[in-house]
């Protein structure tokens, strides 16, 4: 049996971060815990996911949103966060893109 669960189509507002920053997988989770309850107070926000890439010196955040006017009126607090956030980390934002995201499937614990 598989235990997967597909969501609806969302929109995705990544982030692209760059910069040397010493332990950036650790930053990332601790600067994703301390905005994840900030962020669900937003209508619309669906998920968040933190990659990065301590050798290339990059990351991508990407946040996850019902609709776009969901992504776009969060966008302004959303930004001064993240700018905030990147900064006490040494990185800087150096670009954000808009995505579609029609398939989207979570596959739970030990699920195949």
């Amino acid at each position: 049996m598989r235990a997967a669960r597909t969501l609806p189509t969302v929109i995705a507002a990544v982030s692209i971060v760059r910069g040397a920053a010493e332990g950036m997988a650790e930053a990332g989770r601790l600067a994703a815990d301390a905005v994840r309850s900030w962020l669900r107070d937003y209508d619309g926000f669906r998920g968040l996911v933190v990659m990065t890439d301590e050798d290339g010196e990059k990351a991508r955040i990407i946040t996850f949103w019902a609709t776009p006017e969901a992504e776009e009126r969060a966008r302004p607090g959303r930004g001064a966060m993240r700018d905030k956030l990147v900064g006490t980390v040494g990185m800087e934002v150096v670009g954000m893109e808009l995505y579609e995201v029609p398939v989207l499937e979570v596959l739970a614990d030990g699920a195949r």
